[in-house]
């Protein structure tokens, strides 16, 4: 709907076509191909360190590795500015390279997997037929490789073109931070509205390609092995090669920011008047990100069941169109949900300004990493276990229940904390729909890092990092275990 609704008002909007829009194509596009090549280079280092390199506590270090996606982009972009200050601002490598850091998990995560399944009978044919190491890892594994690297950098690079709070914080113009200040400081509601949404139709006439060559690049990826893994090799230097970039990425990012908020809140007390908008702030958030990871939970569950069981084109095509919320940034989500309510009339006029419209939002964000997980628990949970059950005289609902659900527990509980989380984090969408006067986690931190209140900002940032740790942690898990 927003998607739709967007591109109807951008197609009617005249002749209004906002000036600059060359300089936002080249800055958003360099933003996405320099974060992708950092984000690359770190994640496909760290995959090679964990799987090739025997190294002492494998699961700490994966974790380190991983560590960013513990805290929002925005958060670190912040704190790096609170430390250094103006030298980083308005500087395109700068947000590259902030991007880039707190990305590089997408290309970790998906990489090692595929990493792990090479066969390595291909590298000991390379090495019989006389090619050096160097060479089979150029000729062998990174051709082998090649969907799953894609699938990473695609990832970064639709991460980049949705992001608003770090590129804001760090001064680079993109066609995100272009239209949420066209929403945010229009004075004209309609023409404000117009601009924003060709600036939009543009950012995803970009986005959208690069999605699909996602979803085909994860389609291409085929990983067989029928014999024993690789064994790692024993190397102290490559291990402790491996610990420093560890380290050092987990420093940059989420022990950064933990420590610059602890160093921040060590001189409030727990009865500060910061401490207590922070937990009115928590107390918001947590209730409208439940609200909308449950209401993801279930639509995915029934996207994803019509799509695996019916295996028809409409439901098929349905379950695809819901993936195209993860190439919508918040301000065109929110943009597109505005011009819908508008379209209602005198109920649409009610539902601005409430919670509804922005659990709609987060909705229509997060249902992509909601349907993947349930996807691919539906994957073990075979159609023939339902159809045996409904021989035995169950219902179908009552085989949906009995049998279906049990085994879909993980991944149910694995969606709901995964956009939980996302929704808590959520920035654009958040400062454009929230209730006036409502405090939020994500508004509250924007709110005094702008004026560069610090020390009031810590309590917020304190407590939306211990809320997205766990999905980090549930992540890793359902690496390991899977």
């Amino acid at each position: 709907m927003p998607v739709v609704a967007v591109v109807v008002r951008a197609l009617g909007a005249g002749g209004e076509v906002p000036t600059g829009i060359a300089d936002l194509v080249g800055t958003t596009l360099l933003l996405a191909l320099g974060s992708a090549c950092v984000a690359g280079a770190l994640g496909l280092a760290g995959a090679w360190l964990s799987v090739r390199v025997q190294t002492p506590g494998r699961w700490i270090l994966t974790a380190l590795y991983a560590s960013p996606l513990a805290v929002p982009p925005y958060l670190v972009a912040l704190t790096w500015l609170d430390l250094v200050g103006t030298p980083m601002h308005g500087k395109l490598p700068v947000a590259c390279l902030v991007l880039g850091v707190c990305t590089s998990p997408l290309v970790l995560l998906v990489t090692r997997p595929a990493m792990e399944r090479l066969d390595p009978r291909m590298e000991e044919a390379a090495a019989i037929l006389g090619l050096d190491s160097a060479r089979r890892a150029l000729r062998v594994v990174i051709p082998a490789l090649r969907p799953a690297i894609g699938a990473g950098l695609c990832l970064v690079a639709l991460y980049a073109f949705a992001d608003f709070g770090a590129v804001s914080a760090l001064g680079a113009r993109t066609f995100t931070r272009a239209i949420y200040f066209e929403l945010d400081l229009g004075q004209d509601r309609a023409l404000a509205w117009s601009r924003a949404a060709l600036l939009a139709m543009v950012l995803l006439a970009l986005a959208i390609p690069v999605f699909l060559a996602e979803h085909k690049a994860r389609g291409a990826g085929r990983y067989e092995q029928d014999g024993a893994r690789r064994r790692p090799a024993r190397s102290p230097a490559l291990a402790a090669v491996a610990w420093f970039l560890g380290l050092s990425v987990f420093s940059a990012t989420a022990g950064l920011v933990v420590a610059r908020s602890a160093w921040h809140a060590r001189d409030l007390p727990l009865d500060h008047r910061a401490w207590g908008q922070a937990l009115e702030a928590l107390t918001n958030s947590a209730l409208w990100a439940a609200s909308a990871a449950t209401l993801a939970v279930l639509v995915a569950l029934v996207l994803g069941w019509c799509a695996s069981r019916l295996r028809d084109p409409f439901h098929a095509w349905m379950r695809q169109g819901a993936t195209l919320g993860f190439v919508l940034p918040g301000p065109v989500v929110a943009l597109g949900l505005l011009i819908a309510l508008a379209g209602l009339g005198a109920v649409g006029h009610g539902l601005e300004g409430t919670v509804v419209v922005l659990v709609l939002a987060y909705l229509v964000r997060f249902l992509p990493e909601a349907l993947q997980a349930t996807s691919a628990g539906l994957t073990q949970a075979p159609r023939r276990l339902e159809e045996a059950a409904r021989m035995l005289g169950a219902s179908a609902p009552g085989a949906v229940l009995r049998v279906t659900l049990p085994l879909l527990r993980g991944s149910l509980l694995a969606s709901w904390v995964l956009v939980f989380t996302a929704a808590l984090r959520e920035l654009p969408a958040t400062l454009l729909l929230s209730p006036l006067g409502a405090r939020a986690l994500s508004s509250e931190i924007w709110r005094f890092a702008k004026d560069s209140h610090y020390e009031q900002m810590a309590p917020s940032a304190l407590l939306l990092v211990a809320f997205t740790l766990p999905a980090v942690a549930l992540i890793l898990w359902r690496r390991e275990t899977t």
